[in-house]
């Protein structure tokens, strides 16, 4: 994995098995896109919960973001909105996985409140996980638009994909998607 940060206005996706450290710690690294009072962070996740995303920030680059968001897909175990104690300038945020247009709405709304003085960096994990609650055209079509929105915001973000998980048409229907691709499976 190259220590350069890809250029504002890429989209890579991350084609690691889902649970290896290297993903996270390639993941971490991606984050890392310039001074962390001058990063505003936007993480999708189907797995994790935000105190963890904030420890793992934390513990990976020190200081947090100069704003960070968090959404949340899915139901998970113990996970409440605002259960947690996060810091103030996170916000976290729940969103359906049945539903991509839902999820589409609070990304547009993050965005919109994008400071353009700050560098927008924004994580997806997974979209190994959003196709098992959607189908692929739905989730292709979302993609497509959520990706030209961050590149049109010269955001750097990257997509988690386990190439594990799928057949070699569905990774190839998708790597398209993206400007650059970092292979760790």
């Amino acid at each position: 994995m190259p220590t350069d940060s890809p250029a504002p206005g890429t989209n890579v996706i991350v084609m690691a098995p889902s649970l290896s450290d290297e993903k996270r710690a390639t993941c971490l690294d991606l984050q890392g896109a310039g001074p962390p009072s001058r990063l505003d962070v936007l993480h999708i996740t189907y797995s994790g919960t935000p105190a963890d995303l904030v420890d793992q920030w934390r513990d990976h680059h020190g200081d947090l973001p100069g704003r960070m968001g968090i959404v949340v897909v899915g139901d998970q175990p113990g996970q409440q909105p605002g259960g947690e104690s996060v810091p103030e300038n996170v916000f976290v945020t729940t969103a359906n996985p049945n539903d991509i247009t839902g999820l589409g709405m609070r990304l547009n709304n993050y965005l919109n409140d994008h400071d353009d003085d700050s560098q927008l960096v924004v994580c997806l994990d997974s979209m190994t996980e959003m196709l098992q609650f959607a189908d692929m055209q739905p989730v292709f079509k979302f993609l497509h638009m959520f990706a030209g929105q961050l590149r049109d915001a010269d955001a750097v973000a990257h997509f988690h994909l386990d190439p594990g998980a799928h057949d070699d048409q569905t990774v190839s229907r998708l790597k398209p998607l993206f400007d650059e691709a970092v292979n760790l499976s």
